[in-house]
């Protein structure tokens, strides 16, 4: 229930005066809003976990609003509010990742300090976005309770309660607010488990895997213990301990959003505006009555031709692809370690395929010297094995974002494993390599500063040639590749 009720408070708190807010607002880095959602949802003190507290709050009022019981016109409102509160929030996400959108040279990755200003403009959206994906009846409670407070301010718990009873009376979604905080919860849970693998903040601040051990232990069950995952996670922050969001989170919740501006209205024009900027991460909703056919539960595509039935039997049978063959989902060959040996040699062809090795199905020579490249970039170990559950994480995570080696241009998988570890987390390597490009004692070759190419491609010819080059200068044997000594080169801090 509680995700509902943030974004009702987002507006309302801050017309309500008293010394507690004017303490939290000029002693709080997000002001007494921000104290209040970290007592009552997500704790977020840094930019990149007050965007992803935001954006979920944006996602889960689209969810509520998908399934309201609108007229078409209304939709079509609601699809263009989510747009353009999609648009405000752009330089929220740019800023959390500091690259600041002012587009002011020379200050292209400087802090934003005007954070909390735009928080604010997007905070106001959220509300309007409230007021239009509520019922009536609870849009005006919220209006009545809001605006009367303008005159007689009322006490900031008697606010939260009148919130909090508007959304345990909305029994036609409560179901899904439920399902909603749920989801969040989980993804808390997730934000913390992928946190040890790219945390490089200094102690005691640094989450590390003995921290998260607990919670992992607890997720790994598969029992969706809600109770426990809660208990973990605020002993986590018992400790001071905060997780770091990653891009990829942010893009599974575009995705979404994606996905519901499609239950939201089928409007060409509403509908563009509702899904501009935002990531395709799911297929469009099938229909669930076609006039061609119907669709069987063994079959993700289009309708099923034939209308074939039969006990048991909806549909055609969808063909045996190899990757379904006794072969493929055999154990790697060679595997050192009990985490090695639950990997199929289907999914292990996928992984050395992001490996930047040939498809062999075995954990052979050249699989293991690019693990250990692998292991070098994302944990800066020399291992060459996949020794635990977060190291097997870590892979798929790679995976996911550079599927095909070739195709991203990586020569080895210490590249793969510096952006899929640093890229995410606001240290692109590209601007590494500009910023010795743009050191003219380094740079005598005049080398160009590097543009980011077109995707899915990561290191282009261009860059190649640029990485080869800095080799030269800095006396390196290592050719075009960014290798652990290049990369040490170009980052002495780290």
């Amino acid at each position: 229930m509680r995700v509902l009720i943030i974004s009702f408070v987002v507006f309302s708190l801050l017309l309500n005066g008293g010394c507690a807010i004017y303490e939290k607002e000029t002693s709080n880095r997000g002001g007494y809003l921000d104290a209040v959602l970290d007592d009552h949802w997500m704790k977020a003190d840094s930019k990149g976990m007050r965007a992803l507290r935001a954006f979920a709050i944006q996602v889960s009022l689209a969810r509520i609003a998908s399934v309201s019981a609108k007229n078409e016109s209304d939709r079509q409102l609601l699809a263009i509010r989510i747009g353009a509160l999609t648009k405000r929030f752009q330089p929220i996400y740019a800023c959390a990742f500091d690259t600041n959108p002012l587009g002011v040279r020379g200050a292209e990755n400087d802090p934003c300090f005007y954070y909390d200003s735009a928080m604010v403009d997007y905070s106001t959206g959220l509300f309007d976005l409230a007021m239009i994906a509520l019922p009536v009846e609870d849009a005006r409670r919220l209006v009545t309770t809001v605006t009367g407070s303008f005159v007689n301010p009322i006490n900031i718990a008697d606010l939260l309660g009148s919130l909090l009873q508007i959304g345990k009376d909305a029994l036609r979604y409560g179901r899904v607010v439920g399902a909603l905080y749920r989801d969040t919860v989980e993804l808390e849970v997730q934000l913390w488990l992928a946190t040890p693998s790219i945390d490089n903040r200094p102690p005691p601040f640094q989450v590390t895997e003995a921290h998260v051990a607990a919670l992992r232990e607890i997720y790994s069950r598969r029992n969706d213990d809600m109770a426990a995952w809660l208990a973990a996670m605020a002993a986590l922050r018992g400790q001071g301990l905060e997780p770091m969001p990653q891009r990829r989170f942010f893009v599974e919740l575009g995705g979404l959003m994606n996905y519901l501006c499609n239950l939201i209205t089928k409007d060409p024009a509403a509908l563009g505006q509702c899904k501009a900027g935002l990531p395709k991460t799911l297929p469009a909703p099938t229909a669930v009555l076609s006039p061609s056919g119907f669709v069987g539960f063994g079959n993700t595509g289009g309708p099923v031709g034939g209308g074939q039935t039969g006990t048991g039997t909806t549909g055609t049978r969808p063909s045996v692809q190899p990757a379904d063959t006794a072969a493929a989902q055999a154990p790697m060959a060679n595997a050192m370690t009990a985490v090695e040996r639950t990997i199929t040699v289907a999914d292990g062809k996928k992984l050395q395929r992001m490996l930047c090795v040939p498809q062999s199905g075995a954990f052979d020579a050249a699989t293991r010297d690019q693990l250990q490249n692998f292991n070098r970039a994302a944990f800066s170990t020399n291992s060459d094995q996949i020794t635990t559950n977060a190291a097997l994480d870590k892979l798929r995570e790679a995976q996911r974002l550079f599927s095909d080696c070739s195709k991203a241009g990586f020569s080895n998988a210490f590249e793969v494993g510096l952006f899929a570890r640093y890229e995410l987390t606001a240290t692109p390597i590209r601007a590494l390599l500009n910023k010795a490009i743009n050191d003219r004692t380094i740079n005598t070759e005049g080398i160009a500063p590097l543009p980011a190419p077109k995707a899915p491609v990561v290191i282009d010819a261009a860059t190649r040639s640029a990485i080869g080059s800095l080799a030269r200068k800095f006396g390196l044997a290592t050719g075009s590749e960014i290798t652990p000594e290049l990369y040490a080169k170009l980052s002495p801090a780290r």
